[in-house]
């Protein structure tokens, strides 16, 4: 009896160890069989897949029919539909791919602002006092040549007294040449200083004509335009660095656009502008770019160009919000698709190629310029090739649930690691 329970220890080891390698077997080929018929999977929670119909344990949903087959032949996912009533269910419409010409343009908005070029800052050209202040408050628009207000300076009346000195030093040696001369000189120089402390020449004659100091010199507007900015009352004391307003010329004005950097490649001077308004929807204007900002913002990194417009009419005020289309010509002879076509999900871009009747194929692509609908396809596609245009996204839905569940078939059950006999088992075998 001592002699024979080693010999049968042995044969019920044996005994065990083959059915546990009957028992794998028929694990490895149920999963396999799962993987090839067919399979019912969670929307919700792709793990949870079975060969019959059923309730998904997790949140309660129906399973549906698991509607592709792996794929071993490519990295993208070769799917197929069961049957075409589901095709139909998808929705699925395809286009070829094809070559054509794409109208490079640019659709933004812009920013109207005065033409700085046409903007007066207006200072007093020496100290002292302000009276007669013609401009009331922002906004007021003034006429070229307006009376802006009176200035009373001690160093202007100083100047006149000088020019009115010269003139009668010019009368007196009007009989020798080479005195007159001298005389004439000072005469003008007296004239340029008057100039350069804002008295225009109108005044001047005035002041040669009564022989006359004018104690409050009129400063007239030099240009026609609204005033803003202002800060000059009657009776302040004012210098030549105090700004009193500013006058904006607005028949003249710039538009600021901004450009993105996916769209600043072909961006050049003198291209074609289509301006418009929501304030004015009926009208169209067209301009060109004139300058091109050389710096971005340092957020968007959009570049800014801006566009002149004539505003004779007054039709457009600062700060208006403006469309602008730019346009660019043509790029000829260009792979492209429609653009609701694409997926993209911020990493990559991805298309569904319809194959055959029912078999469709994830891709990825890289894509080039956008215009009217239309996208460039720079790689990923070839002139031909059948694209989904609609329905696509439940198909690429239905290709990540594919993917995982080729992971959780290439997850097979090892019997080593399962049915390992305990350390005691495992000695006593290995002794015998």
């Amino acid at each position: 009896m001592k002699v024979g329970l080693p010999r049968f220890g042995q044969m019920v080891w044996l005994l065990f160890w083959l059915l546990c390698y009957l028992s794998y077997g028929r694990v490895v080929n149920a999963a396999e069989q799962t993987n090839t018929s067919q399979q019912y999977v969670c929307p919700m929670h792709p793990q949870v897949v079975q060969d019959h119909e059923g309730v998904c344990p997790i949140c309660g949903m129906d399973l549906v029919l698991q509607a592709f087959q792996p794929s071993q032949t490519s990295s993208s996912l070769a799917v197929d539909t069961v049957d075409a009533t589901q095709a139909i269910g998808f929705g699925t419409r395809s286009v070829a791919v094809q070559k054509t010409t794409l109208w490079q343009y640019i659709e933004t908005f812009g920013r109207v602002q005065p033409d700085e070029t046409k903007v007066v800052h207006i200072h007093p050209r020496a100290a002292g006092w302000v009276s007669d202040l013609a401009v009331r408050q922002d906004g007021d628009f003034i006429e070229k040549g307006q009376l802006l207000y009176r200035l009373y300076s001690a160093e202007i009346v100083s100047a006149q007294q000088d020019y009115l000195l010269a003139l009668q030093n010019a009368s007196r040696l009007s009989g020798s040449t080479a005195a007159h001369k001298t005389a004439q000189s000072i005469v003008s120089s007296a004239q340029t200083r008057l100039s350069l402390l804002g008295v225009d020449k109108a005044t001047q004659a005035l002041i040669a004509k009564q022989n006359l100091p004018i104690h409050q010199i009129p400063i007239y507007a030099p240009q026609s335009g609204f005033a803003e900015q202002l800060v000059a009352q009657n009776g302040m004391y004012v210098e030549p660095k105090t700004e009193l307003m500013s006058l904006n010329n607005l028949s003249d004005l710039w538009v600021i656009a901004e450009v993105l950097p996916l769209q600043q490649a072909w961006l050049k001077k003198g291209l074609t502008v289509d301006l418009q308004t929501d304030a004015l929807p009926k009208k169209q204007w067209e301009s060109r770019i004139d300058y091109i900002y050389p710096t971005l913002d340092k957020t968007t990194q959009a570049t800014q160009v801006r566009i002149p417009f004539n505003n004779r009419g007054g039709e457009l005020r600062p700060n208006q919000l403006m469309q602008v289309v730019i346009y660019g010509g043509p790029k000829r002879n260009v792979l492209a698709i429609p653009h609701s076509a694409v997926i993209d999900d911020g990493r990559e871009q991805r298309v569904v190629k319809q194959l055959a009747a029912g078999q469709y194929q994830v891709a990825q692509i890289q894509t080039g310029m956008q215009t009217a609908g239309l996208v460039e396809i720079v790689s990923g596609l070839d002139e031909g090739d059948q694209i989904v245009v609609s329905g696509q996204f439940l198909l690429d839905s239905e290709s990540q649930i594919q993917q995982n569940l080729a992971r959780l078939s290439a997850a097979k059950i090892k019997p080593k690691s399962e049915f390992s006999p305990l350390p005691e088992q495992a000695e006593a075998a290995h002794a015998h």
